[in-house]
């Protein structure tokens, strides 16, 4: 069995290392093979829908995913493959339908976390809660960045986004205590400060917001950003002297 295993594994590589590099000719008869030998193997049906993918033939693409989730319910790469490209294509409760399905039988997995399919999500969340955040819904947006800061506390930039859908929705006490939370839990992160300060700036708050960038440059000197931001809050201050 561990040979079999192995001979799989091997098979599969050669057959993303062909669809990499569009040689599908050579690619598509190995995994015919593949799903003949083994029409139950999600793995054959989602790397033929990939290689539909690469072709441009959205029908079938869909198809095959749809086959390889039908098959495995949690086979995660389908569902991410599948829930972007009905993003792609505009089905965007169609995409948040077959990801959060797939996420779902993730989660409630009883075998240990996978940091690697944790990440996988977390940018999934985070991509749906950007297209949110455009189109100005910003209650789905502030659920979504938390699920990917959930996911992956290591991506700190999640945190801004969710700071920034907070604002933008009016809840300037809880962007400000996020931004706040983030500086302190991590004070090197410039990011997080810069920001700050440009909340603090829209409120009119012009000497709070210097100070916020000025520690921005204390941390870094050539920040031309915060550089930037001192200009104007300066030149704002001057006006109203």
């Amino acid at each position: 069995m561990a040979s079999i295993n192995t001979e799989n594994h091997s098979t599969d590589r050669q057959i993303q290392d062909l669809l990499s590099r569009r040689q599908f000719s050579i690619a598509e008869p190995i995994i015919r093979k593949k799903i003949h030998d083994e029409p139950e193997n999600p793995d054959a049906h989602y790397l033929l829908g990939v290689m539909y993918y690469f072709q441009g033939q959205i029908s079938l693409t869909v198809e095959n995913l749809k086959k390889a989730l039908t098959i495995d319910p949690r086979h995660t790469d389908a569902a991410i493959c599948l829930s972007v490209l009905f993003n792609d294509i505009g089905k965007y409760d169609d995409a948040k339908k077959i990801f959060e399905q797939a996420n779902q039988s993730v989660t409630h997995k009883q075998a240990i976390g996978d940091p690697a399919i944790d990440r996988k999500f977390s940018v999934k969340h985070m991509e749906l809660a950007d297209l949110y955040f455009r189109y100005r819904r910003y209650d789905e947006a502030i659920e979504e960045y938390g699920k990917a800061a959930r996911l992956d506390p290591s991506t700190l930039d999640i945190r801004i986004r969710r700071a920034k859908s907070y604002a933008k929705k009016g809840f300037l006490t809880r962007a400000m205590q996020e931004l706040q939370q983030l500086k302190r839990e991590h004070a090197e992160y410039i990011p997080a400060r810069i920001q700050l300060g440009l909340l603090h700036y829209s409120q009119g708050n012009i000497l709070d917001a210097e100070l916020e960038w000025e520690n921005v440059i204390t941390i870094k000197p050539n920040n031309r950003e915060a550089l930037a931001y001192l200009r104007m809050a300066k030149k704002a201050r001057i006006k109203t002297e």
